[in-house]
């Protein structure tokens, strides 16, 4: 009987192919976006899952000294030794920081540069990685050794075993040289461990040394605590006691868990080693992949409705054929089942060949192996019971109970239109919501691209803290070529500048912090940055009346300036006595404010611009270790061609490496860029979603009216009246939809872009795309089935009737 059940229903998807295959390729569609945001989601909010000392781990920060309101995490070196010795809490630290890389050589070799990070020899106490290869202990107590990530191994020894070889790292933080300076320029490692990697890491890098000794700097620090700690009792405790910070008694220090602090982002640093994600980003995320698991759903209910009536008729058959109630329930319990079956199926793959463009995206790491780890699998698992299991009771049961009447009084009476509609209209509000969330986001897209315009084609090579390369020759070298817009030598990078302290009081008393970028370079170094002058002279009238000229910018001015009066012509000290180079008491060495530029961001929209300065100086460009080339717009690839030969006749045998500012800044806003591509993303799928169950209801409707079309037809009713009849109704959804689609996206979207800024005002002009776009796919996938219905002959139709 289990046979013969199994090709009743093969025999009745064939029957109705259509339907079966937009119900198993929507709800396939549907699962498989779920089951991966899902996944991701559980691999975010489950950092360090399998490590047994996540929950004694703690990170540290503290209150910035550079801007109020905000906390940094970098800590003093000194501090978590000092913590160590005086509390019992505290049972262990461990301290990183990092070694900035410009290549590594291995033999005659050279490769790219890898991300080096340095650590106590405790690292072992946090974080269980697993030793392929050698001693890790060995690797973080021995100077001059490193471990390397699996990776990181094999991309530069293959599959060998890299125990004992030697790598040349050369160092891009040797330390800011000065004509007859001899700092060493590279460090050689011998390596001895490979570690290997696992998913839901909380660290990341490509190569693991020792601290040192002799470590006295700063920055991230982790603690290992006891069960009885608690977080905020023992940060009042340290204050109490008078630990130092970076403002002194004024600020304070702040532990999170692991999981808290992966969720944090610290504007005013640069941690390359510590993951990170976003919160916010995770639950968007989830939230439409279960809309559209519900659009999926609604198709198959839908179009499920749209099958009742031949599968009772059928049932009926059996049943006087002397089929037994329970084999009526297992067939349709058999049906409903497979088709959730096939699809989860279906998904599967789906997922697998979406995951790489999903990690692309989301900036994701989850792997197709991860579905299977004991933390996903029962959720999906359990996805899959809910999604075939519940229904396939509930259908095989209510179904095979029904008589003919009993189903045309609830599947065709105003009970099941009521069902269709309630269906109907929360898709579309959910496609609408979508479209407008998308065309918000795109919008702070766009104004965050426009931010970043004085960015576009611009290239950094070079560092302030030293290095091989000769600006002054490599400028004078790649002046005059077409390919070149400007080059400009300058003293520190724009977008990783050196913050300064600005200290305002209140009028309460109290003070509030703003961080400064200071930037020093040649007199046409406004126009590279792009930067228009909004009051003041001109760069070049600037360095022949001032010995120290420098622009200020609006923030700046807006902060410091007293309101109406004109700055120009005064010296900075007049108003920032802690200016960078500024000598108050002497006025031969006073620098005076030229003018005022447009603000220009380095960071998130979602701060306000920071104050800056901009130093001229065409005397001290024989120190400047920066070079800034605007290339070409149209001929973008040439010019990177040209600074590559350029670099290899002025720096022969260094490897050449640069920064693309835009991306940089555009990375920096990726906040923005990854729900923008989330939401468009899922706004299409949504809308084919949408498409598949519309073809399958304007099919079913259509057939269902064949009768009632011929009979208008013969009694005079017009070709575009009959169209308007069969999509009229889908019209009125939209309209429905659309009234409570649109308020619910104005607060939600309204608060998003609450944290930003500087941000776009939400158009009305949104709301009316999304409804207009709804509705032309709309119109585009019912019309075709309406006009053919429409314009067929009627005595066919009633014929075939």
């Amino acid at each position: 009987m289990k046979a013969v059940a199994l090709k009743l229903v093969l025999r009745s998807w064939w029957r109705n192919k259509t339907f079966s295959i937009i119900s198993i390729v929507s709800l396939a569609i549907g699962i498989a976006c779920t089951n991966l945001l899902a996944a991701f989601v559980i691999y975010e909010f489950n950092i360090e899952a399998d490590n047994p000392n996540k929950k004694k781990i703690v990170y540290m920060a503290q209150d910035s000294p550079l801007k109020s309101g905000e906390i940094v995490s970098y800590v003093d070196g000194s501090i978590p030794v000092q913590l160590k010795e005086k509390y019992t809490e505290v049972e262990d630290y461990l301290r990183f920081s990092s070694i900035d890389c410009n290549s590594v050589t291995i033999g005659d070799k050279q490769y790219e540069p890898v991300l080096i990070t340095t650590a106590d020899t405790t690292f072992a106490h946090f974080f269980r990685y697993e030793v392929l290869y050698g001693d890790l202990h060995d690797a973080l107590s021995a100077p001059g050794k490193a471990a390397l990530s699996e990776s990181c191994a094999r991309k530069l020894f293959g599959k060998t075993n890299p125990v004992g070889k030697i790598v040349q790292i050369d160092l891009a933080d040797g330390g800011m040289r000065y004509e007859d300076e001899t700092t060493p320029l590279s460090r050689p490692f011998q390596i001895a461990a490979v570690l290997k990697e696992y998913p839901q890491s909380y660290l990341k890098f490509d190569m693991l040394t020792g601290i040192g000794q002799d470590y006295y700097g700063g920055g991230v620090t982790l603690l290992k605590v006891s069960p009885t700690f608690d977080k905020e009792q023992f940060a009042q405790k340290i204050k109490a006691d008078g630990v130092p910070t970076l403002q002194q008694e004024k600020g304070r220090y702040y532990f999170y868990t692991l999981q808290e602090s992966y969720f944090q982002h610290y504007t005013q640093e640069s941690i390359p080693y510590v993951a990170r994600s976003q919160q916010t980003l995770l639950l968007i995320g989830l939230i439409s992949a279960l809309l559209i698991l519900l659009i999926a759903c609604s198709n198959y209910i839908n179009l499920s409705f749209s099958r009742v009536l031949q599968q009772i008729r059928i049932i009926h058959t059996q049943k006087l054929m002397g089929a037994t109630q329970a084999e009526m329930n297992y067939q349709l319990f058999l049906d409903t089942f497979l088709t959730v079956g096939i699809a989860f199926l279906l998904s599967l793959l789906i997922a697998h060949d979406l995951i790489p463009v999903f990690n692309r995206i989301m900036s994701g790491r989850i792997t197709t192996g991860f579905f299977l780890n004991r933390q996903v699998l029962p959720v999906i698992c359990g996805l899959i019971l809910i999604l075939s299991v519940i229904p396939a009771c509930y259908m095989s049961r209510k179904i095979a109970n029904l008589t003919d009447s009993n189903y045309r009084l609830f599947f065709t009476g105003n009970k099941k239109r009521r069902i269709v509609t309630a269906l109907s209209v929360m898709q579309y509000i959910i496609s609408i919501g979508l479209v407008i969330g998308t065309l918000t986001i795109h919008a702070q897209l766009k104004l965050t691209q426009k931010k970043g315009e004085c960015y576009r084609n611009l290239i950094e090579i070079g560092s302030w803290k030293g290095g091989n390369l000769d600006a002054s020759t490599f400028a004078a070298e790649l002046k005059n070529r077409p390919e070149i817009a400007s080059v400009t030598r300058a003293g520190g990078s724009i977008l990783f500048a050196w913050l300064q302290q600005i200290t305002i009081e209140n009028k309460d008393g109290s003070e509030s912090y703003y961080s400064s970028v200071q930037y020093m370079g040649e007199e046409n170094l406004l126009q590279t940055l792009g930067l228009q002058i909004l009051q003041g002279v001109t760069p070049q009238e600037a360095m022949r009346k001032y010995d120290r000229p420098v622009y200020i910018n609006r923030r700046y001015a807006d902060i410091l300036i007293p309101a109406g009066e004109n700055p120009v012509g005064q010296p900075v000290s007049r108003y920032d006595k802690f200016s960078y180079g500024d000598q108050a008491n002497d006025p031969q060495q006073a620098c005076t404010i030229c003018g005022i530029v447009s603000d220009h961001y380095i960071n998130t929209l979602e701060e306000e611009t920071m104050p800056s300065l901009v130093y001229l100086n065409n005397a001290g460009a024989k120190n400047y270790r920066i070079l800034y080339v605007k290339l070409n717009e149209k001929q973008k690839k040439k010019g990177l061609e040209t600074i590559r030969e350029v670099w290899e006749k002025v720096n022969p045998g260094e490897y050449f490496t640069y920064i693309d500012v835009y991306d940089v800044f555009m990375q920096r806003n990726r906040r923005t860029t990854d729900m923008g591509n989330l939401l468009l993303m899922y706004s299409v799928i949504s809308l084919l979603l949408t498409c598949f169950g519309l073809f399958g209801m304007a099919l079913y409707a259509t057939e269902q009216r064949t009768k009632e079309i011929g009979i208008r037809k013969v009694n005079g009713a017009s070709t575009r009246s009959i169209l308007f009849l069969l999509i009229r109704q889908f019209i009125t959804w939209i309209a429905a939809a659309f009234v409570i689609a649109t308020p619910l996206a104005w607060v939600l979207l309204n608060r998003w872009l609450e944290s930003f800024a500087n941000r776009v005002s939400i158009s009305p002009l949104y709301f009316l795309l999304g409804g207009v776009i709804v509705l032309a796919i709309t119109l585009l996938t019912v019309g075709w089935h309406s006009y053919r219905a429409a314009s067929n002959n009627p005595v066919r139709s009633l014929r075939s009737e």
